[in-house]
């Protein structure tokens, strides 16, 4: 065998250390900034844009066009404050991210939903393959047989081969292809759509628009369409681990341009499109075109192929996500787990076989369910849902409960509850210890009066406080729990990169400094030296005095060149997150009821 070698490398928080040398075939490509917004493009767009019609006229003109709006802004948003909280946890991956606030239960759930999510994609994508290249062949409409022969012949020759590859910045020229594909494919359909006369039919775009306004019996549906439409949280992490210097700004820069494209191209389709058919718009807006003869079947079929292209490189996006869930569900080991897959598929007995069970498992239904519009409102109702608002809105709750509970106790005072619970034999963060100057100046301050007490109290019970504060104390303690555990594995370089927390200005008098008259330098605090083995706490005590001895060496040196500055919580971000919540319960209770009550 041959010796191994070590490399210096340089960590994304600016420090070095010592690894051993990968080779060219497990080393991990990595995409650019424009590779990475192509691939969010594919993740988001695929075949949610044709369903953007539908959407709208499940949910009413108006009422449609501010979801799609609102829709992209609460995905952009959420894109960020995924990887941002994943870095400041320091993990990887969305499934341990989960599991760092709520355990093995929150891990299976958010595996089980992005399975459900990119399953529902991939078939999706199959579906539009099988109704658009048989008509593109000149296949007789109803010659079933011939349709399903041409979905497998096509895309084990096409879709097969790209998806065997291991990274997903092998994708990014694919994806690019893909996205001028789509802007051409919805370019297309915005010019030969008959809405000008659809317009004189109905007398206008306003006496569409005033009786079109929402259609509260089918709305839910809808919302269910433009979650699977615009819901790329599944595979985000996978896309952010692939790109270079993976900082804040730089997945800030990819997320806000691949969601201002897309807002752009779904929006023009759903409305055009919707403007063009009205009540006769279906799940796929292309099959309205059938029934039209002339220049505009012409443009149809044009349509088509583009789309039918896009989808034969959309499809590998999904497919590695399922793929990916895979890895971290039924292998073991802390790659698995973590959900490396570079390192898992780096053998192509692995990677041959994951893709294979992937793709006829969503080929053999796709050869017989025929509606493509409830797929994708079963799919958003329920995977979108809670992987865009759920997910995203309890974490960043969990996270940052230790930053919640004190804005609260601003507000409202103390909770009683809390005081019972003990303080951890190895919590000695600095954050806790300046709690004592703030609650002496609390004191000081004059007692609310009793009209300012009632409007708090009601404020208390209308924002749903009691449950947002259990929340925050049940993440806090997994939280301390999973970073104890955490500290007792070797060292491992995050994907994501680092954050580097702002340095603490203030010290309490009653913590020794180094350089001072008890032996310390000014400004830098020393913490009680952490006792620990089996006779006061076993693992879990050296996982807490590890934990305990990194926070303290924060203190003492910071790094030189840090690629991202952990930036505390606000009140807005937390009742974002709080909004986040609420708004994907109500999607996905309502969604799942209507499509269930739907004739």
């Amino acid at each position: 065998s041959t010796p191994r070698k070590l490399v210096k490398v340089s960590t994304p928080g600016g420090t070095s250390r010592l690894i051993k040398k990968e080779s060219s075939q497990t080393k991990e490509n990595k995409s650019t900034v424009a590779g990475a917004t192509c691939n969010l493009v594919n993740a988001i767009i695929g075949a949610g844009i044709v369903g953007i019609p539908y959407a709208i006229k499940e949910c009413g003109l108006v009422a449609g066009i501010i979801l799609v709006v609102l829709c992209a802004i609460l995905t952009e948003k959420s894109l960020r404050v995924l990887v941002n909280t994943a870095k400041h946890v320091d993990v990887p991956s969305y499934e341990t991210l989960v599991e760092s606030t709520y355990g093995s239960a929150g891990f299976y759930f958010i595996s089980v939903n992005m399975l459900i999510m990119a399953y529902g994609g991939c078939l999706s994508y199959l579906m539009i393959i099988k109704d658009t290249l048989p008509v593109l062949l000149g296949v007789e409409s109803g010659d079933v047989g011939m349709e399903r022969a041409i979905l497998v012949v096509s895309t084990m020759a096409i879709i097969l081969p790209i998806s065997m590859q291991r990274d997903m910045a092998d994708l990014a020229k694919t994806s690019k292809i893909s996205v001028v594909f789509q802007c051409c494919m919805v370019l297309v359909v915005v010019i030969f759509c008959p809405v000008s006369e659809s317009l004189e039919e109905q007398g206008g775009l306003m006496e569409i628009a005033s009786g079109s306004v929402i259609r509260s019996s089918t709305i839910f549906i809808g919302l269910g369409v433009l979650s699977f439409a615009f819901v790329c949280q599944h595979g985000a992490f996978i896309v952010a681990g692939s790109l270079e210097k993976p900082t804040k700004e730089r997945w800030g820069q990819a997320t806000s341009r691949a969601l201002s494209l897309c807002l752009v191209l779904e929006a023009a389709c759903g409305i055009s499109g919707y403007l063009a058919f009205l009540e006769k718009t279906q799940g796929d807006i292309l099959n309205n075109f059938l029934v039209l003869g002339g220049s505009i079947t012409k443009a149809a079929n044009l349509a088509r192929g583009l789309l039918c292209t896009t989808m034969f490189f959309v499809y590998p996006v999904d497919l590695f996500v399922c793929r990916h869930v895979c890895v971290v569900l039924f292998f073991r080991g802390r790659r698995a787990h973590e959900g490396d897959d570079a390192s898992v598929l780096n053998r192509r007995d692995r990677r041959i076989a994951l893709t294979l069970v992937v793709y006829f498992s969503s080929l053999v239904p796709a050869l017989f369910v025929e509606s493509v519009g409830d797929v994708l409102a079963i799919t958003g109702a329920i995977a979108g849902s809670s992987l865009s608002y759920i997910g995203p809105g309890m974490i960043y709750l969990a996270v940052y409960g230790d930053e919640f509970l004190k804005k609260v106790e601003e507000i409202w005072g103390k909770d009683e509850e809390s005081t019972d619970t003990k303080p951890a034999e190895s919590d000695v963060e600095s954050s806790r210890l300046l709690t004592n100057q703030q609650s002496n100046e609390a004191t000081t301050t004059e007692s609310p009066t009793t009209e300012q007490s009632f409007f708090k109290s009601i404020a208390w019970y209308l924002l749903l406080m009691p449950i947002w504060c259990e929340v925050a104390k049940m993440g806090k303690a997994k939280l301390r729990a999973f970073k104890e555990k955490e500290a007792l594995k070797s060292p491992h370089i995050n994907r994501l990169g680092k954050v580097a927390r702002p340095s603490i200005q203030m010290v309490p008098a009653n913590i020794p400094r180094v350089g001072s008259a008890d032996g310390g330098q000014e400004g830098i605090p020393t913490f009680p030296t952490p006792k620990y083995g089996a006779t006061v706490g076993g693992n879990k005590a050296i996982g807490a005095a590890i934990l305990a001895q990194q926070r303290s060496a924060s203190f003492r040196a910071a790094p030189s060149a840090p690629a991202d500055l952990d930036e505390p919580p606000t009140w807005y971000d937390f009742l974002v997150a709080i909004f986040f919540v609420e708004f994907g319960m109500i999607a996905l209770c309502a969604g799942v009821f209507s499509i269930l009550t739907a004739k």
